[in-house]
């Protein structure tokens, strides 16, 4: 699937800088990252979660913004959602990447998008679990 590269890179380069970002209040230790769009011909869903464990709220919820909208475009942009918590029954999580400060819950992916979201969580220093 040759079309699907960008968009596989696309999300890896999300899921990666889902693995470097963080921080936030106590109701808002989660950012729930949703879109629908369509990329190099080919449709991609984002259904992934942040969760701070120990950076500044002001820090986490920059990161939150980024990740949302990582190229400046409203074509691929996220709706971003703050919440207390990620949401139940990931796909997978990526636990203590970035040194332990925070973890990362991946919903909605399909085999290839999964297996870059582990080598992003591994190369990061997360620990995989699905």
């Amino acid at each position: 699937m040759p079309l699907l590269r960008p968009a596989v890179c696309r999300i890896a380069v999300v899921s990666t800088l889902l693995v470097m970002h963080g921080g936030a209040a106590a109701s808002e230790k989660a950012c729930l990252l949703e879109g629908d769009f369509t990329m190099a011909g080919q449709r991609v869903v984002i259904n992934d979660c942040a969760e701070n464990r120990s950076m500044p709220p002001a820090q986490f919820k920059e990161a939150c913004q980024w990740m949302g909208n990582p190229f400046n475009d409203a074509r691929y942009k996220a709706k971003i959602t703050y919440m207390a918590s990620c949401p139940a029954a990931p796909q997978a999580r990526c636990q203590n990447a970035m040194g332990g400060g925070m973890n990362f819950s991946y919903y909605k992916r399909d085999a290839e998008l999964l297996k870059a979201s582990k080598a992003g969580c591994e190369a990061q220093g997360g620990k995989w679990v699905q």
